[in-house]
């Protein structure tokens, strides 16, 4: 695993984007440096897959999705990521490799054990040392994704798939050797802030 290598994931809508910035500046405050990221994306190659992952005209097979996920993943750790924990720095992803297992494993269709083992071969042991889940309600999701305007992209124009991320989120394991900490994202913005705050100080130690 990489150290100083965070991780924040969830179904679309669970508070993480937020949770991101604002653990990245309590770090920074504590005079850290960091750069945050986001899946797909943070570098050339991968805002162009992300808008094709995200245009739902595009037709994609699921190992075909999974493995645009995971090519704008190798880019980004060699362009972006591994070049910043070298220099000493904090990454902090908005979405790693454990939505790859959800989205296109449990909650698609090609199952748990195939996402994992793709993950596997392209990323090796290049994975976060942490990886936070913040766990939510279908409920409250839904009402946060009601809140939304603008037309509905590939993923969430899927019917059922709020539903499906959610239960995925609450068992995923990710693969061998992960670290996975689930957190309540129904709590109060600041509580879960807090939280997150109590598990990366125990990376700091």
């Amino acid at each position: 695993m990489m150290s100083r290598f965070i991780a924040l994931e969830g179904a679309d809508g669970c508070g993480k984007s937020t949770q991101v910035e604002r653990l990245a500046d309590w770090l920074r405050s504590a005079g850290e440096e960091v750069i945050t990221v986001r899946e797909p994306g943070s570098t050339s190659l991968g805002e162009r897959v992300r808008d094709i992952l995200l245009d739902g005209d595009e037709p994609l097979c699921a190992e075909a999705e999974a493995l645009l996920f995971l090519s704008s993943r190798a880019q980004l750790l060699d362009e972006v990521i591994e070049p910043a924990l070298e220099a000493g720095q904090w990454v902090i992803a908005d979405r790693f490799h454990l939505s790859t297992v959800v989205y296109q494993g449990l909650a698609g269709e090609l199952g748990e054990a195939r996402a994992a083992q793709l993950c596997q071969v392209v990323l090796g042991d290049r994975r976060p040392s942490l990886n936070i889940v913040l766990e939510i309600h279908v409920e409250q999701l839904s009402q946060r994704l009601a809140l939304r305007s603008g037309a509905t992209d590939r993923f969430e124009s899927r019917p059922g798939l709020a539903q499906r991320t959610v239960a995925a989120f609450e068992k995923v394991v990710g693969i061998e050797g992960d670290r996975v900490v689930r957190i309540d994202g129904r709590l109060d913005a600041n509580q879960v802030e807090a939280r997150i705050r109590q598990e990366v100080a125990d990376v700091l130690r």
